[in-house]
């Protein structure tokens, strides 16, 4: 039996490219099989991970092409792919499993025994027990409890509203399994199909009355849970409810006709998942207002966190800090039960900034500390843009050509591209970021209009996707209105000066067959944006790695550490000073985890460029009673993007708890290296 699993929306891939004797577009398979081009990438991974397997090359994309498969290697597939069971072959990854036993206990109304977590997974008892620590923990970050009763099985104890909200989660990240029919346990072996299927049906009738759209996945998992909710063993409370609004929108009243059953609470938390869940987000008031100094203290502690961990300052803090605020309160009674929203935006946002989205997944960790659920990841990529827009842009001499941003996803997408467009074109002037139904008599505020919405108006129009994408990057560089802005050739002035020694009866010609090249050569224009940041392994030079063996004060380790940018001239002597008197004045706050330390300051005029360096201590820095490095990492930023690469890096080195520990056993620097490259990767 083949140890790799092959979906069967990987097989409809592989049967579309064996059929074609021709390469087959991207397009084609994402208009096919109704998927975004990112999870298309996904499922090629995936294929090429089975095909490895088999001991079959990978497939191959090729740019602007697609992809196309020779005679041997199709006749080589077809044989891999005869007797593939997808069922009984599939494998569970280890957080698979996790969030299944976490849901099959959920799920079950009766305590779950580990044979039959055994049987669902098909893997041994030992492994059952292993998962069942993670388990453990995993339910504790959330004050839940994992309950054993003798003889009986395992059950989950705790409040009931975290225990749904961990379940619609957990479930909706199986889904693309559960949609293969793989999820049995969860299902058949509770007997509760034919129940999931009619609360279904019902829950999909309710939607067409409504006339709505709701987040894929929404539906099922609430019906898999309204067998829960029928039984009503738990007290539900919700706290600032405006109990009257609610019974009066159509929504209750259409829970109350399917779903009869259900007491009182109950149909009111069916009835706030159905009105939080829309994919239009046209919230229904029917809470007290949120405590507002609550949310604001949220929001700004949202803002320094970021800030401490992606080693920026930024200069319009308030302002970010209120955007903050008016999305968490919007935003926060529907993480607050577990309401999962979708972002239509998400794949775009965590394709296009991945650095920025991985930075910003982590610091919504401590949103999750203080509503006590996990974060989806389409909120995570809500926040995304806010931090995104709100990062540094290099300040230049305007040239007079005004832009207007107007966008229909909310302000939060426009000020993103409201950055990346000054990113791009840094010697224009942002007039302004506004919303459709705003845009009036835009010509007397702006020369040029840049939009997500097909517009008219009197000044020239460029539409662009909300998450903006090489293609659009491309087109806003050669339109007309910024050609000259990039250093250009402006044809008219050339030509005025050159014409006098033109024939006249030519001028016309040379002036055309130069406007042909002109414009030939503006077709070709590329961002010149670097997609691909350097990493920690690309500016952590071996000059700039020490291995101490000596006792340092916590001043003279930072010197010592920071010593290598000082003489290659990435910094000054004053920056090291900067950093001290930051530690003397605020603590050992830059310690990102007990035992490695990330110094840097803001501090443009005593860097010259972008650096790092890397000290291990085998006899630990002393900073405080309780902080102590192995390792101090100085790094030097030259603005507040290009680092964020290197940053992920680091994040993901030390995420790994004891590898300080592991360091601080190397005797070289090249020692040291290595193991970097080993533990990151390198290719």
């Amino acid at each position: 039996m083949t140890q790799a699993y092959i979906s069967a929306r990987c097989k409809r891939i592989l049967y579309m490219l064996i059929e074609s004797d021709d390469f087959v577009s991207l397009d084609r398979i994402t208009e096919e099989l109704h998927l975004s081009r990112r999870s298309i990438y996904y499922e090629i991974c995936k294929i090429n991970d089975w095909l490895g397997e088999q001991g079959i090359e990978e497939i191959e994309i090729v740019r602007g092409k697609g992809i196309k498969l020779e005679e041997e290697m199709k006749n080589r597939i077809e044989v891999a792919l005869k007797g593939e069971n997808s069922v009984e072959n599939y494998i569970f990854s280890p957080m698979e499993r996790i969030y299944f036993i976490i849901c099959y206990i959920i799920r079950s109304q009766k305590p779950v025994s580990v044979d039959r977590m055994a049987d669902s997974l098909r893997v041994s008892r030992n492994t059952i027990f292993n998962d069942l620590r993670v388990v453990v923990k995993q339910l504790k970050d959330y004050d839940l409890n994992l309950k054993y009763e003798s003889k009986e099985g395992y059950k989950i104890t705790g409040d009931c509203v975290r225990i749904r909200a961990l379940f619609i989660l957990y479930y909706n990240l199986l889904r693309p399994i559960s949609e293969e029919n793989i999820l049995k346990g969860l299902e058949e072996e509770l007997n509760e199909r034919e129940r999931d299927r009619e609360n279904l049906e019902k829950l999909t009738e309710i939607e067409a009355r409504l006339n709505n759209s709701y987040v894929d996945g929404t539906l099922v998992s609430l019906s898999m849970l309204i067998p829960l909710m029928e039984e009503n063993d738990s007290d539900l409370y919700f706290s600032d409810l405006r109990k009257e609004e609610l019974e009066g929108t159509q929504e209750f009243k259409l829970v109350a006709e399917y779903f009869p059953k259900l007491c009182e609470e109950e149909k009111i938390y069916l009835c706030l998942h159905l009105l939080g869940s829309r994919m239009s987000m046209n919230p229904v008031d029917v809470f007290e207002s949120e405590s507002s100094l609550n949310n604001y203290e949220i929001a700004k502690a949202l803002v320094a966190e970021f800030e401490k961990i992606a080693c920026v300052i930024f200069d319009e803090r308030e302002e970010l800090e209120r955007s903050l605020y008016f999305h968490l309160n919007t935003s926060m009674y529907r993480l607050r039960y577990g309401i999962q929203v979708g972002n239509p935006m998400l794949e775009d946002i965590s394709r296009e900034y991945p650095e920025l989205f991985d930075l910003t997944r982590i610091v919504s960790h401590y949103l999750e500390q203080q509503i006590g659920l996990p974060i989806s990841d389409g909120e995570v990529a809500y926040l995304t843009l806010h931090f995104g827009a709100h990062l540094k842009q290099e300040k230049t001499k305007a040239e007079n050509v005004r832009v207007l941003i107007v966008c229909t996803n909310g302000i939060s997408a426009g000020n993103m591209i409201k950055y990346e467009v000054s990113k791009i074109l840094p010697n224009i002037e942002v007039v302004g970021v506004i919303s459709a139904k705003e845009a009036v008599n835009v010509q007397k505020i702006c020369d040029v209009v840049i939009t997500t919405v097909k517009m008219k108006c009197l000044v020239p129009v460029i539409v662009v996707h909300p998450i903006l994408t090489d293609v659009d990057r491309k087109i806003i560089l050669n339109h007309s209105m910024f050609r000259n802005l990039e250093g250009k050739v402006d044809l008219e002035k050339l030509f005025s000066r050159i014409k006098k020694y033109v024939p006249e009866e030519s001028r016309e010609a040379v002036r055309e067959e130069m406007a042909n090249y002109f414009e030939s050569n503006c077709a070709e224009i590329v961002p010149t944006l670097e997609k691909r940041k350097p990493g920690l392994l690309q500016m952590l030079y071996l000059q700039n790695i020490s291995v101490e063996n000596e006792t340092f004060t916590w001043e003279a380790a930072i010197k010592k550490a920071g010593k290598p940018l000082v003489e290659d001239g990435s910094v000054t002597r004053e920056y090291l000073g900067k950093i001290i008197s930051q530690v003397r004045y605020y603590g050992p706050y830059m310690f990102i985890t007990k035992d490695v330390v990330l110094a840097h300051v803001k501090a443009d005029e005593e860097v010259y460029e972008m650096g790092i360096t890397m000290s291990v201590f085998r006899k630990p820095v002393i900073f405080s009673d309780f902080y102590k490095a192995k390792v101090v990492i100085v790094m030097a930023v030259k603005d507040q993007e290009k680092h964020l690469k290197m940053l992920k890096d680091i994040m993901t080195l030390f995420s790994v708890e004891g590898n300080a520990d592991k360091m601080i056993e190397f005797d070289t620097p090249a020692e040291v290296l290595e193991f970097l490259r080993e533990t990151l990767k390198e290719e």
